[in-house]
């Protein structure tokens, strides 16, 4: 379904047809019903386990290079490298504090290589420091800044990413494995925008923005009722992918 259509469905469902520019018009752009459609699909993200939930992000890095940053991603499963002379290799991951203690000259004084090893990195300054930029941040201190992500990057909070050392001393491509955020419904976004839930499970994302609706509105039956048709349609989504596992192992076996 397009997001035009599943805006039209949430109005009609909820009730609530000043969500949308106007119903009566046929007009199904938003008004306020994106705002829930994402607080429910970003509930099933938190919730669902299926395949897309599982992402690639590739980027090519160059000599010096040792941290890549990415938006929207909740947890890095695998790294790997790959170049025209580089066979594609798994990099071992290490705890952030043994790579701050093993490379404690800091990337600019280390010497340079095909990456071997990742942690993921704390990018982010306290709050008393947040809107320091690239520029200033001297102002307030002078070293230890590699791994610090400062405000002039647009976005910076949505940003997690990794460190690798060393650091690499050739172009290769970085393919990072992880889990990700579905592609926010939230500021308004192109009714042709598709996210696994649009596409495979609009029905549910419907469910999922009437419960959060319900709970905005501190209806905490309502939200019961929706809560209780929520969880038995992803033990089905579970139990399929439960089962595509089990023909796997099957099928590996034989």
């Amino acid at each position: 379904m397009q997001l035009s259509e599943i805006r039209q469905q949430f109005a009609t469902l909820s009730g609530r047809h000043d969500l949308v520019a106007d119903f009566s018009g046929d007009d199904f752009d938003d008004n306020g019903a994106d705002w829930f459609l994402d607080c429910g699909q970003r509930w099933l993200d938190r919730k669902a386990t299926h395949k897309k939930m599982y992402s690639w992000y590739k980027e090519d890095i160059t000599a010096g290079d040792y941290k890549l940053n990415f938006r929207y991603c909740t947890a890095v499963k695998e790294v790997w490298v790959m170049g025209a002379d580089t066979d594609r290799a798994q990099l071992s991951k290490k705890d952030y504090n043994w790579m701050r203690s093993e490379y404690a000259e800091g990337a600019s004084n280390e010497d340079q290589g095909v990456p071997k090893y990742y942690s993921p990195i704390v990018l982010n300054l306290g709050p008393d420091q947040i809107a320091l930029t690239s520029s200033d941040y001297t102002d307030e201190f002078t070293y230890d800044a590699d791994e610090i992500l400062f405000s002039d990057t647009a976005d910076h909070i949505l940003y997690h990413g990794i460190l690798f050392m060393p650091p690499s001393d050739r172009t290769l491509t970085v393919s990072v494995l992880g889990r990700f955020w579905s592609p926010p419904l939230y500021p308004s976004k192109a009714d042709t925008l598709k996210t696994y839930w649009t596409v495979h499970h609009p029905d549910i994302l419907i469910l999922a923005a009437l419960y959060s609706l319900e709970g905005f509105y501190r209806n905490r039956e309502g939200q019961r009722d929706y809560r209780e048709q929520l969880v038995e349609a992803l033990v089905d989504i579970d139990a399929g992918e439960a089962e595509e596992e089990v023909q796997d192992a099957s099928s590996m076996e034989g």
